[in-house]
């Protein structure tokens, strides 16, 4: 059996809300590539029972890293946390229902997320992909965790990285990951986001990493590329 999330923690945010939701669901198929069609093509059924509810929707396929062999993520997120948990009513509608029923025989939900935006990045147009780096930690000092992570941006920057973005995302219910954060770390291409580990040995990189040691404690981290599906104006 295999894996895909619907996992609107990685990824993504907007800036017109200080606390955007991210909504994540974890489920196993033995036909992923299926799946990805069936979700693709189900996007104007959603977008119109989610409404205002969400901003945007997409996958993330993971190339290393994550629980499962061959595990994807479907990420949706919201434009306040108070958006993702006011429309209980969207699994229940009739046409959401229908398209699911497409799919059901072929999938079994596993995990449930639901996360909080801390530090956004911008979200792709409808169609793009880029490469992401996440890494789930605790942490004591999300301030901290913030500032460590906006001072690696600017570092990179100055280092030839400009188009490199880091987002961090915090767990609001997520069971087993309880009061954890999320860092990701996003590039335009798996090339890019290579070419910056590649810098790991380098002084600046040394240094900025030196920091986050007594911030927080790694959990479990997975590279990824995630596609933007659709995009609520």
């Amino acid at each position: 059996m295999k894996i895909l999330s619907i996992i609107t923690f990685l990824l993504i945010s907007t800036s017109a809300y200080a606390l955007q939701g991210l909504n994540v669901i974890t489920i196993t198929t033995d036909d992923p590539q299926g799946y990805v069609e069936w979700l693709t093509e189900s996007q104007p059924v959603f977008q119109k029972a989610q409404g205002d509810s969400a901003a945007a929707q997409g996958i993330c396929s993971p190339s290393a890293g994550g629980v499962y062999t061959n595990e994807h993520y479907v990420w949706t997120i919201a434009p306040s946390i108070s958006a993702m948990m006011s429309n209980p009513e969207f699994f229940t509608d009739k046409n959401v229902v229908k398209a699911i029923r497409k799919i059901s025989n072929k999938r079994e939900v596993v995990r449930r997320d639901l996360m909080y935006v801390i530090k956004s990045t911008d979200i792709g147009l409808v169609g793009e992909t880029n490469a992401q780096y996440n890494l789930i930690s605790s942490t004591n000092d999300i301030n901290g965790y913030v500032a460590g992570l906006t001072a690696m941006e600017k570092a990179a920057a100055e280092n030839g990285f400009g188009d490199i973005s880091v987002a961090l995302f915090g767990s609001l219910a997520g069971g087993d990951r309880a009061l954890t954060v999320m860092a990701s770390v996003q590039a335009p291409t798996s090339e890019r986001l290579g070419a910056f580990f590649d810098e790991r040995q380098s002084a600046w990189m040394n240094e900025v990493l030196s920091e986050f040691n007594s911030i927080r404690t790694p959990v479990m981290d997975f590279m990824m590329q995630c596609t933007t599906l659709s995009i609520n104006n």
